[in-house]
């Protein structure tokens, strides 16, 4: 151009122009044609290459200034002017609208780098995904894992966990995302966070080769160095069922929110305990018919508490009455793990709540387990009927063999359960309460399931030592706190906890106890040995007929390496029962403690010490048994009725001539040795063999 050219387009002065020509020219960057045109000289063209970068920024300052490209490699940095031909668009919504004519129109690939799944387009991707489109997905490591923007629709949350797992897609992670991009063979839209780390998706958007190029390679950069992603999921109609692939890279922290919808919530809780240390749950998360499976070491807690009670709710929808197959919320089944629940509030679930079956350790602490009622759910478990537990310690089938399960230790502490929440509620009349309930020979028929089998904590088959700690257990019908099955290992503690019940109980295992508060026993399912028990400081009030409050029992089964119980302790308990059966009973027990504890409110009997005839070599007889120091002044002694009268059998009531009997303790027929201590006015009836009984003050002199 001549020097009135240059001078109209810039619209500058002629004598402007001219000064600053004649610079460029002095230091030989432009040159003077013998036409009188002006020229870039090789140098100048080659330094106008060199300064794209530089012109590219600036076109685009106001950006640039608000936005960060600090994270990139310092190669693509200087490369950036290769976006020169892009489209700057500080429209969202037109933004988004170019990513989504750009996946519909791909025929090849679809490559995208995201901060979170782009919920946006996603129909586009599933329509692509199924003509055969290819794509890489690149996801932020440290997202809070699962959709969170609005769903307009069931099918959009269903084809997010589609997308992920279907085999044209592959999926990865970084620790952090530099960039927001999509790029297909035909073009590509990017976008920087801005100085805050926070993507506005506004950016820039190209088809040109050059900048197609930039993209790709940036891309591919990254890729080569990000990690695997999640694989595919498998949901099924009951759980999620995936075994950890040991090669996967394990990731210390993640946040997953709920959004209490089944079709992605089971999803983003499973992938997270599968790849992550630590998963803090926010939110509301609704698992539908799905469980969660955790077979690795993992922390799994809830995000804060309010008035006391979590802010985390996780819960189960959908599933059908009666249920023939195991059913819980979380399982955790998995060879050396060590698992942590804890601060989440699970408020509906089937069967059972938490389930351990497997593992090196254990803790489930400062939980809430909370069911309106029991009634319709549970496990179907045979003639006995529908069991409903909340957590569970057990063992599958196929590791019956092994003696090495939580051998680490369990740990159950803190955590509030209740199967009878909606008690105060305006709907308790959802709770049938009929007048049949309230008489003393009632049985509800479990096997046509007009009642349930409601157990608050049941510890089988462990191991190792356990400690049940500092909980309150409320309205269980069967057990509060259970230990039976567990081998000669094992040492289980149940002490400091609170467990009442203001509900009926269901008389489980045909027993003629409604329930128990607290209950241990050597083998009930299984051929098992004597374990270590340790009853000891828990609060137990029942306020219905027929409760007992602990017991602890030998076995009901006779097989190769079953024993009874003995060398356990019952001590320090404090046991309320309104119209109860028995304070505390040891049956088919040996050399159990039973000391400091204090029985109050009316029952039959206060203290029962009873055993059996031999079952073949079984020696079932309760042996040297130490009753001591108990105290039993606020309790009131039932006086016979119809209903004891009716059932004079030796072992649930003893008498005579129809005429029942009730006591503060019943040495039954079958015990032998037992060293007995009671208050002055105590009465002890004393059927056994060799039992030693004193009498003495309550300043503790002998009579």
């Amino acid at each position: 151009m001549r020097i009135t050219d240059l001078s109209r387009q810039l619209h500058l002065t002629t004598q402007e122009i001219s000064r600053h020509v004649s610079r460029l020219g002095k230091v030989g960057l432009t040159y003077k044609d013998i036409d009188g045109f002006y020229n870039l000289s090789p140098y100048g063209k080659s330094i106008l290459i060199i300064l794209e970068e530089f012109l590219f920024l600036s076109r685009n300052s106001k950006y640039f200034i608000t936005h960060s490209i600090d994270h990139l490699e310092r190669d693509y940095v200087k490369r950036i002017g290769e976006l020169s031909s892009s489209v700057y668009n500080d429209n969202v919504m037109n933004f988004l609208h170019f990513i989504e004519n750009l996946i519909d129109e791909a025929e090849e690939y679809v490559w995208l780098q995201v901060d979170q799944f782009p919920l946006t387009v996603l129909r586009s991707i599933v329509e692509s995904l199924k003509r055969g489109v290819q794509f890489k997905i690149i996801e932020n490591k440290g997202m809070v894992l699962g959709p969170r923007m609005n769903m307009e629709s069931i099918e959009k949350i269903q084809a997010v966990a589609r997308t992920r797992s279907m085999p044209l897609t592959e999926q990865r992670m970084l620790d952090e995302t530099d960039f927001f991009m999509f790029l297909s063979e035909g073009g590509c839209a990017i976008a920087f966070p801005t100085s805050e780390g926070i993507f506005d998706y506004r950016g820039f958007t190209a088809n040109d080769e050059r900048s197609l190029r930039w993209c790709r390679d940036i891309f591919q950069f990254n890729w080569d160095r990000s990690v695997q992603s999640f694989p595919p999921s498998t949901t099924k109609q009951v759980m999620i069922q995936r075994k950890p692939q040991l090669e996967r890279v394990r990731h210390s922290t993640i946040v997953v929110e709920g959004i209490n919808d089944s079709s992605t919530d089971a999803i983003s809780i499973q992938e997270a305990v599968d790849n992550y240390e630590e998963v803090i749950m926010k939110g509301t998360f609704n698992l539908g018919t799905s469980s969660i499976m955790v077979r690795k070491s993992v922390v799994i807690k809830g995000e804060g508490r309010k008035e006391g009670i979590p802010l985390t709710k996780v819960y189960k929808k959908g599933w059908t009455f009666p249920f023939t197959e195991w059913d819980y919320i979380f399982c955790v089944d998995g060879e050396g793990t060590n698992v942590t629940i804890e601060n989440i509030h699970f408020t509906d679930f089937n069967g059972s709540c938490i389930l351990g079956l497997y593992g090196n350790s254990l803790n489930i602490k400062n939980n809430m387990i909370t069911l309106f009622t029991g009634y319709g759910r549970g496990w179907s478990f045979g003639s006995y009927g529908d069991v409903v537990l909340g957590i569970w310690i057990d063992t599958p089938f196929e590791h019956m063999h092994k003696r090495t399960r939580f051998m680490g230790g369990v740990e159950i502490r803190g955590n509030y359960l209740d199967f009878a929440y909606g008690s105060a509620s305006p709907l308790a009349s959802y709770i049938p309460i009929g007048p049949s309930e309230k008489e003393p020979e009632y049985r509800p028929d479990l096997f046509n399931h007009e009642s349930y089998i409601g157990v608050g904590i049941n510890v089988l088959n462990a191991s190792g030592k356990v400690v049940i700690e500092k909980n309150t257990v409320r309205n269980m019908n069967a057990r509060g706190i259970c230990a039976q099955d567990n081998y000669d290992t094992a040492e289980i503690y149940i002490r400091n906890n609170v467990v009442e019940s203001d509900v009926y109980g269901c008389y489980p295992f045909y027993s003629h106890d409604a329930g128990f508060g607290i209950a241990a026993q050597s083998a009930f399912l299984f051929p098992r040995p004597n374990f270590n028990i340790l009853i000891e400081d828990n609060v137990v009030r029942l306020s219905k007929p027929n409760y007992s409050g602990i017991g602890v029992y030998g076995p009901t089964i006779d097989r190769d390496g079953v024993e009874k119980l003995h060398g356990g302790s019952v001590k320090n308990n404090e046991i309320y029962l309104k119209d109860g059966h028995v304070g505390i009973h040891i049956r088919k027990s040996d050399e159990i403690e039973v000391s400091d504890n204090a029985i109050s409110g009316k029952a039959y009997y206060g203290i029962q010490v009873s055993g059996r005839r031999k079952s073949g070599a079984l020696d079932l007889w309760a042996i040297d048994n130490v009753v001591e120091n108990n105290v039993m002044k606020g309790l009131n002694l039932k006086k016979p009725d119809p209903y004891s009268d009716g059932h004079v059998d030796g072992r649930m009531f003893t008498g005579s001539e129809g005429k029942s009997a009730s006591a503060h303790v019943w040495l039954d027929a079958f015990s032998k040795d037992n060293v007995i201590t009671v208050r002055a006015g105590e009465t002890v009836i004393d059927e056994g063999k060799d039992n030693i009984i004193t009498y003495i003050d309550y300043e503790g002199s002998s009579q």
